[in-house]
């Protein structure tokens, strides 16, 4: 478990299970750039058992307030092969958005990249528009680099992603 100011960021345990399967899957109140793709409690269990949600900077964390609720989901994954790095990306869930998680957990999840790997690049995309997030981004140290035109297809179009990204030479100059 890994401690911020607000909330802290931790391996899924069985105990999750239920209760983060059934948070991944809401998609009610999901906010509107929260892409929705349900998963199957059978892949979901599936993916657990193989390597805990969590191998080789890969995978899914939970964001938890000091009360020890779930507020969240965070993690990494490879986005290209031969990228020396890891793209991030964080979920806030319904009720909980607003109370400064996102930031707080951003923040350690790029302590924890940095300073526990040799990667050089730690990056991030928004769908166009989203505002909150790139300030999220920006507020952590990230910067835009370009945008991806037509990059995925979201609520019936294709829309065009910001890439954002910090690299470890920048993190340690902050």
């Amino acid at each position: 478990m890994i401690k911020g100011n607000v909330v802290c960021i931790r391996n899924v345990k069985n105990e999750d299970l239920d209760s983060l399967y059934t948070l991944s899957n809401d998609f009610i109140d999901a906010g509107f750039y929260m892409p929705i793709s349900l998963s199957s409690w059978t892949s979901f269990i599936s993916e657990f058992k193989l390597n805990g949600f969590w191998v080789d900077f890969t995978g899914k964390l939970i964001i938890e307030n000091f009360d020890g609720d779930i507020v969240g989901e965070a993690g990494f994954f490879k986005s290209t092969h031969y990228i020396n790095g890891r793209e991030v990306y964080y979920r806030i869930f319904s009720g909980h958005r607003g109370k400064g998680y996102a930031s707080d957990a951003l923040n350690l999840l790029i302590k924890l990249f940095f300073e526990s790997s040799s990667f050089s690049r730690l990056q991030a995309v928004t769908v166009n528009g989203n505002s909150e997030s790139e300030h999220i981004l920006i507020k952590n140290g990230f910067k835009k680099e370009g945008i991806m035109r037509s990059a995925r297809h979201f609520r019936g179009e294709l829309v065009d992603l910001n890439l954002f990204s910090i690299i470890r030479k920048d993190w340690l100059s902050q």
